[in-house]
């Protein structure tokens, strides 16, 4: 059976190469702005199912990886910034404060029809940083396709103080979780 991650996200990529799986690259056209009104918890959840099951179509005798991750802090859902501006509003929206990095996983093996589906979250505390800091960062071009406006594996990195839960949950794919949902949906 092939292995099919349902995203195009490079972060993505690297995590599924560290598994040492052998896996096909097919992204998701979901359009996410019809689910913005559920709970982070179950936003992530449906969009990651609705990629996983828009690739499963296409795909017979095969299991889909599918993810997807936002940024919470408080009532607001921080996906990718539209522009740099809108980047500069988040990062001093999380600036100081501790964060929620909520990613939903579904996985789907379309031989047996079975589904197995999981959320992670860790949480992220960023450092007191300056306004300077915040214009050198965005200058580097990294926030501006990142969830939240960041990336701790990144340059990111250095604007966080601390963070809770597993690395791999921030940079967007928790291979853990999927591995044990990969054996779940073989069963």
């Amino acid at each position: 059976m092939k292995l099919i991650l349902a995203s195009g996200s490079p972060r993505r990529k690297q995590m599924m190469d560290r598994t040492g799986l052998k896996y096909e690259i097919d992204p998701a056209d979901v359009d996410e702005r019809t689910f913005q009104d559920k709970s982070v918890t179950k936003l992530v959840e449906i969009l990651a199912i609705k990629k996983a099951e828009e690739v499963a179509k296409r795909h017979s005798n095969s299991i889909i990886i599918g993810s997807d991750l936002t940024v919470s802090y408080k009532n607001h859902q921080l996906g990718k910034p539209e522009d740099e501006k809108d980047a500069r509003r988040m990062l001093r929206l999380l600036r100081g404060k501790t964060h929620q990095v909520v990613v939903g996983v579904v996985v789907i093996n379309t031989k047996n029809g079975k589904t197995a589906s999981a959320v992670e979250i860790a949480n992220v505390t960023m450092r007191d940083f300056s306004d300077r800091e915040i214009d050198e960062y965005i200058a580097s071009g990294e926030p501006l396709d990142k969830g939240g406006a960041y990336a701790i594996q990144g340059l990111g990195g250095k604007l966080i103080e601390k963070f809770e839960g597993d690395k791999e949950t921030v940079i967007g794919l928790p291979t853990k979780t999927v591995l044990k949902l990969i054996g779940e949906v073989n069963k």
